[in-house]
């Protein structure tokens, strides 16, 4: 059942995005999980939708990351050579409240973070030709992750003076608190299909 769902919204969210230009709100009754790059039983009770739960998704809040055959890269439309993946893909993770063709924001407060702009359900989608090489596959899916790890750890080192990493191996309740919570400020909410054109 969860194949089928997620398969049904991959559609939905390809649908979405190619229809038209114009910003369409649209409402999806839910029963899957996105794939989470944190892989914690924490993080799967929190990602967890039921069909109870509506999200609203927004077209510019689907940032499609497309990947053909010969391992090319695109990314919102735009070509992106291998080397300016992951400076690319920081530019959607990191929001922008003032650009109104990224994906939306909200504000929230955090006990240690304080007051920070986060966004407001975005979705990677990535994109893969059927026909592409594993090895690339796994280099640009990697590069997600470094893109992701690089936005994390620039917002701890600014905040907490500290990298995600040193958080983490302290062991102190407070900087497990704060790694928790750039984990929540920067939520990975990725998913893939294969275009099988």
């Amino acid at each position: 059942m969860k194949k089928i769902s997620l398969k049904i919204l991959s559609l939905i969210l390809i649908f979405t995005a190619l229809s038209c230009k114009k910003e369409l709100e649209t409402l999806i009754e839910t029963d899957y999980k996105v794939i989470e790059l944190d892989y914690g039983f924490d993080n799967y009770l929190q990602n967890t939708r039921y069909e109870s739960d509506d999200i609203i998704i927004k077209e510019r809040n689907i940032v499609i990351i497309e990947v053909d055959r010969n391992g090319k890269t695109i990314i919102e439309d735009s070509f992106v050579p291998d080397s300016l993946i992951i400076s690319e893909i920081k530019k959607y993770i990191v929001p922008d409240p003032t650009n109104e063709k990224m994906p939306m924001t909200t504000e929230k407060n955090f006990h240690h973070s304080g007051k920070v702009n986060m966004h407001k359900n975005i979705i990677i989608l990535g994109k893969y030709d059927k026909e592409l090489n594993y090895e690339k596959y796994r280099e640009i899916r990697n590069k997600l992750y470094l893109a992701y790890n690089e936005v994390h750890n620039e917002f701890s080192v600014s905040k907490f003076d500290k990298s995600m990493s040193e958080l983490l191996k302290s062991g102190k309740k407070e900087n497990l608190e704060k790694w928790r919570e750039v984990r929540q400020i920067f939520d990975i909410r990725y998913t893939e299909v294969l275009d099988e054109k």
